[in-house]
């Protein structure tokens, strides 16, 4: 490419957009029906997104950066727009069975003007200016069609903030459009160490249970909307799994040797402390303690002669 992807990287990382891995991608990818003829990535950047897409399958993407846009377009079989998205949608007539993306993280945005796009009417109310992670999730939302899938990469924000944010959550939740949830670790983006919330959403599901997917510590679980309603629709991954604990396995021996140990260190100390408090401040002396101790070790090495003559079955 005759564009450097280096300074194409600063560029987006100033407006909260990250470069994305190709294994990422190709998960993300793993979510969205097979056997498609066509994919659209609504902010596709340089189009590290849609390059995991065979030749055969028509892609389909928008972006505002211009740079990033003449580097995506030298993907095969592409048609790529330089637009603001959200201002300015192109492909405005098409459904897409299959939509991948990763938005800008928490960008502003200016809604005023489109209170009456069909995208946005929809819910019940728009998304805040200083953040527009729900709008793109609203335009995705609006582009699929009714047997597809859209698999998106998202600030982990949108699972808990609340206010107009949160009033959007509950009606996608509500409308059974989320499919699964997924908690992404950090460190998977070049460009930043933060982790990820991806959403899978479908249109027509055939029940409202939500699969939430923990890939830090390789778990899932199947929630229902109940639960969901409960946890007053938070799309928290850790609301609804909790960490596995390891369990450290205890060798019963070692253990044993260890509190001997450490009660003989212990007893020693306070021999220690006992004896020189006798010599130095004529304190009372340690031989009535000493004696009693010995008592006490006389006593259990009797009791440890009956042991060693009793008979297996007698110790039972």
């Amino acid at each position: 490419m005759a564009y450097n992807l280096r300074s194409i990287r600063e560029k987006f990382k100033e407006n909260g957009i990250f470069y994305t891995p190709r294994p990422l991608a190709e998960y993300m990818k793993s979510f969205l029906p097979e056997n498609i003829t066509d994919v659209y990535d609504p902010t596709c950047g340089h189009g590290s997104l849609l390059e995991v897409f065979p030749d055969s399958v028509k892609k389909y993407g928008q972006d505002i950066n211009p740079e990033a846009v003449e580097a995506a377009k030298s993907i095969l079989n592409s048609e790529i727009v330089c637009k603001d998205t959200l201002q300015s949608p192109a492909f405005i007539n098409k459904k897409f069975r299959a939509i991948i993306a990763n938005p800008p993280f928490s960008v502003k945005w200016t809604p005023d003007e489109l209170k009456d796009d069909a995208r946005f009417t929809p819910a019940p109310c728009m998304p805040p200016p200083s953040k527009a992670d729900f709008a793109f999730l609203m335009h995705i939302v609006h582009y699929l069609s009714e047997d597809g899938t859209a698999a998106i990469l998202n600030s982990p924000g949108i699972g808990y903030r609340g206010q107009r944010e949160g009033k959007i959550r509950k009606w996608l939740i509500e409308q059974n459009i989320v499919d699964a949830v997924i908690h992404i670790p950090g460190n998977q983006f070049i460009d930043t160490p933060i982790p990820l919330l991806g959403l899978i959403l479908k249109k027509n599901r055939e029940n409202t249970d939500i699969r939430f997917i923990d890939r830090e510590n390789e778990t899932e679980r199947l929630v229902s909307f109940d639960e969901v309603r409960e946890n007053d629709f938070s799309l928290c991954v850790s609301t609804y799994i909790q960490p596995k604990q390891e369990r450290e396995e205890v060798d019963p021996k070692k253990l044993e040797f260890d509190i001997r140990e450490n009660f003989c260190k212990s007893l020693r100390g306070s021999l220690e402390i006992s004896y020189m408090l006798q010599v130095t401040m004529g304190g009372e002396s340690i031989a009535p303690l000493l004696a009693k101790l010995q008592e006490i070790i006389d006593e259990y090495k009797e009791r440890l002669k009956d042991l060693d003559r009793l008979s297996p079955v007698e110790l039972c």
